[in-house]
């Protein structure tokens, strides 16, 4: 009986130092695996250090993160006379959501294409909904001719245009604009009087846009007062600058073939697309979004686009985020520290199983030559006799 019972022993032992033996090789491959994640979190900790962002300039040189927000709309980054507009690749305006709604509510109100009608109805849709109003801008014009401002420079100028405006008609023998819309209109393309009422038509325009440009630009208060039935130096809602910007967007919405998106139909898993800058940086790189330049003639006030591209623009460019965002450099410095403290603990506590296991093994080894003698010497007593 001693001896089956050292024999069970000896097999129990053997049992157990291979299951620690291979809970040993588990840890040890456990280990193995933490060094490849460490080499992960490594890898990731550089990628977010050499991760680039879109970025913009202001006038003064100061590098800030780009978003949508910062490019185009009222709160776009001053970059001087720089202007930007975005456009998808269906070659639609992207506009801030605010802009989009104006738009859509002034067309479904009726609304002509013209700029300053749009501008008039944004600041106040229901004293305006008919306009524009032609008699307005005579009769502001006239108050300017009849004041203290007669001798200012832009009252001469914009007098001059009037009256090269109505010289071209009177030259040709009409009586009004209308009168040589109606008459180029019901002209066939095919008569030669065709092509000398179409250059008529293209300098009268070209001289009445740098007229209500400089008008506006100038006196929209006044026109915006004569048009709704106010006094002309009434105090209103009027705003120069928002009324300004209105018509600019309304010029490259009609650059842009007259269609717009809102920003706000890209919001989605991504969250508020007008403010993502990673998103925006991605949507630019993959082509579904292309900025570009505004340019803005200066006389006319008439807008067109000249494509642009971060890597070859004085103002837009692509950056290291670490180097311009001090934020993300110590968010991805302190999820490196904490990870690689994670896998640190694991590794210690792999280290102290290891110890144990070890010196399990190391008993277990001990017991099992110690039953193994016994169990030898067994066998030499029981059966010595025989010898």
């Amino acid at each position: 009986m001693g001896m089956a019972a050292s024999q069970a022993r000896l097999l129990c032992i053997t049992a157990r130092i291979h299951d620690v033996e291979q809970q040993a090789q588990a840890i040890q491959n456990a280990k193995i695996q933490l060094s490849t994640q460490s080499d992960q979190v490594y890898q990731e900790y550089l990628e977010a250090l050499d991760a680039t962002t879109l970025t913009i300039k202001d006038w003064q040189g100061n590098t800030m993160v780009a978003s949508f927000s910062s490019i185009v709309g009222r709160n776009a980054v001053d970059c001087g006379a720089n202007k930007y507009a975005i456009r998808n690749d269906r070659g639609e305006l992207v506009v801030p959501d605010d802009i989009y709604e104006l738009y859509t509510d002034y067309m479904d109100d009726g609304g002509v294409a013209d700029p300053y009608a749009f501008a008039m109805y944004a600041i106040d849709p229901n004293n305006l909904p008919n306009y524009p109003d032609e008699g307005a801008e005579n009769n502001v014009l006239e108050y300017l001719k009849n004041g203290e401002e007669a001798s200012n420079s832009t009252v001469v100028a914009l007098t001059n245009m009037q009256e090269s405006m109505q010289s071209l008609l009177d030259e040709n023998g009409f009586e009004s604009y209308e009168d040589l819309l109606n008459t180029f209109q019901s002209t066939s393309s095919d008569e030669l009087e065709y092509k000398s009422l179409k250059e008529l038509k293209q300098k009268y325009d070209e001289i009445n846009q740098s007229f209500r440009f400089q008008l506006y630009n100038s006196y929209g208060k006044n026109v915006f007062n004569e048009a709704a039935g106010y006094n002309q130096e009434d105090e209103s809602e009027f705003n120069q600058d928002d009324f300004n910007y209105y018509v600019d967007m309304f010029k490259q919405i009609q650059a842009a073939g007259g269609q717009c998106v809102s920003i706000d139909d890209y919001n989605g898993t991504d969250g508020d697309a007008s403010n993502n800058s990673e998103w925006l940086k991605n949507m630019v790189a993959s082509g579904k979004f292309a900025i570009s330049m505004v340019n803005k003639d200066t006389k006319s006030g008439e807008v067109s686009f000249k494509s642009t591209a971060p890597n070859s623009d004085t103002y837009l460019g692509e950056e290291n985020v670490s180097s311009i965002d001090k934020t993300a450099l110590a968010k991805a410095e302190a999820k490196y520290e904490k990870d690689m403290k994670i896998i640190d603990q694991k590794d210690k506590k792999h280290d102290m199983d290891l110890s144990k296991l070890e010196t399990e093994r190391t008993a277990l080894t001990t017991e099992y030559d110690s039953v193994k003698k016994v169990i030898n010497d067994n066998i030499e007593r029981s059966f010595g006799i025989f010898s």
